[in-house]
């Protein structure tokens, strides 16, 4: 195998990793601050240090205003929403590049179908998270975008079927029904991130 080209669709593959773990760390917190907090909330009193009247009141936790949370919550969802179109344009990318490869020698076709098995199983992952943010609360702009994340997901997820069916078979219209979907694919993209706009 040319190490050349293999370089490219590598790094573009750690790229996609990258997005998925700081997404998964975005949405569930550092375990260290969350444990640093547990412990700060469970630490116990002194019993040695005797408590007199001299000590400073304590600082009684204030509650966080209804619009920072609204704040923060829409920072977050913006987040993911951007986190997610990368890995797709990014998992895009990638089954192009395996494609390519492959038609022009660069990858064995054993080499190929592991490349995009893996790019289809992360693909599979980012769905499954989108699915369970159904369960949110969200607003109708919320949900909508949800929704095109999810059908481009599946897009990506169909055409990297399509091109191992067209592997598989060779045939001249499992190519182009590849090609379509490819197709399909990019407009979606354009759709949700805007690229290819003018």
């Amino acid at each position: 195998m040319n190490w050349t080209f293999r370089k490219p669709a590598l790094a573009a593959l750690a790229l996609a990793v990258l997005v998925v773990t700081a997404g998964g760390l975005l949405l569930r917190g550092s375990d260290k601050t969350s444990g640093q907090i547990q412990e700060e909330k469970q630490a116990p009193i002194s019993k040695t240090e005797p408590v007199s009247d001299e000590q400073p009141p304590q600082a009684v936790p204030t509650a966080v205003p209804a619009e920072d949370l609204k704040a923060d919550r829409r920072r977050l969802l913006e987040t993911v929403g951007a986190l997610t179109a990368a890995h797709n344009y990014q998992t895009y990318l990638n089954i192009g590049l395996i494609a390519d490869g492959k038609a022009k020698g660069t990858y064995s076709n054993q080499d190929a179908r592991q490349m995009l098995d893996s790019i289809l199983s992360l693909q599979s992952s980012i769905d499954r998270n989108l699915a369970s943010l159904t369960k949110l609360d969200l607003d109708k702009r919320d949900l909508e975008s949800l929704d095109q994340m999810r059908d481009l997901s599946a897009l990506l997820r169909q055409q990297g079927k399509d091109l191992k069916v067209f592997w598989d078979s060779g045939k001249e219209e499992d190519s182009a029904r590849y090609d379509d979907t490819r197709k399909d694919s990019w407009a979606a993209i354009g759709r949700l991130t805007g690229i290819g706009r003018q």
